[in-house]
């Protein structure tokens, strides 16, 4: 069930914040992407690749010390930890989002990138059920 909730809201975001783009509600910026948001892309950038490098430690982190909880406190630990990895996550659409509204008619690939790395991220990187199952076996 934590997974479906995660999933839900790595998908939910990435559909929102392209809906708002696509309809116009939210207007494509129009400077170049030179000189302070050029770098603004780059800090993007990195931030997605730094929070994506800390859900995979925070989720390897989880599943070693999984067995050791008691039994009655496991599923309250993933669903916390799906749905933080999943926040965490989701901070790569709202970087695409901000970066529409800076340069949106000059790299909208940039920005559907962005967007769509949300739900790519937490296909890659949260574990699912059979990982936390053998976690628990190991």
């Amino acid at each position: 069930m934590a997974y479906g909730v995660g999933l839900a809201l790595c998908l939910g975001t990435p559909g929102l914040v392209s809906a708002l783009l696509l309809s116009g509600v939210v207007p494509a910026g129009s400077h170049l992407p030179e000189g302070i948001y050029l770098q603004l892309g780059y800090l993007f950038t990195g931030l997605v690749f730094l929070s994506a490098t800390w859900v995979w430690w925070r989720s390897t982190q989880a599943l070693r010390v999984f067995k050791e909880r008691l039994e009655a406190q496991r599923p309250a630990m993933i669903l916390q930890e799906v749905m933080v990895d999943a926040a965490v996550l989701e901070s790569s659409s709202l970087c695409g989002l901000v970066y529409w509204v800076l340069v949106g008619n000059h790299a909208p690939r940039h920005v559907w990138g962005f967007i769509l790395m949300t739900p790519l991220l937490f296909f890659a990187l949260v574990p699912r059920y059979a990982r936390w199952v053998e976690a628990l076996e190991s």
